[in-house]
């Protein structure tokens, strides 16, 4: 297998396995927030589980169809019950989503998969959307 092309379903593995542990944080932090301010980080949390849904199983699939298989590797999260804990730990996740997103587009762009390409900027921009509705809950942007 092509080293770009190798390098390229590692990172996709490393998105993948951040999705899925997204999803597993998020339905954790949302389970155990309580209060007015609890319930709004909650529906946040929840609205945002499909898409992450979404992201792992397209990534899965890619990593298949370029010749890679999909290693699944769970971590359990932090044990954080404040709301606002949660969401400056979910903020930092949503950092690192995008962050990873635009590196793969770019490697995905050295192998000539424009639709790859072009899926995971989409990623990065849904992502994106998620931080700047978490800097909305935390009281404005983190810069």
């Amino acid at each position: 297998m092509d080293e770009k092309l190798a390098r390229l379903i590692e990172g996709l593995n490393r998105d993948l396995n951040a999705e899925l542990n997204t999803i597993i944080r998020y339905i954790r932090h949302a389970s155990v927030l309580k209060g007015i301010a609890g319930h709004e980080v909650r529906e946040l949390l929840q609205k945002e589980v499909p898409d992450e849904v979404k992201h792992a199983m397209y990534l899965a699939d890619k990593i298949v169809a370029l010749g890679g298989v999909p290693k699944v590797e769970p971590q359990v999260p932090a044990e954080v019950f404040d709301w606002r804990a949660v969401l400056e730990d979910s903020l930092k996740f949503e950092l690192e989503a995008i962050a990873g997103y635009k590196e793969r587009a770019a490697q995905a762009e050295e192998v000539g998969d424009i639709g790859l390409k072009a899926t995971l900027e989409m990623f990065a921009e849904d992502e994106t959307r998620h931080k700047e509705e978490i800097e909305r809950l935390l009281g404005g942007p983190a810069f």
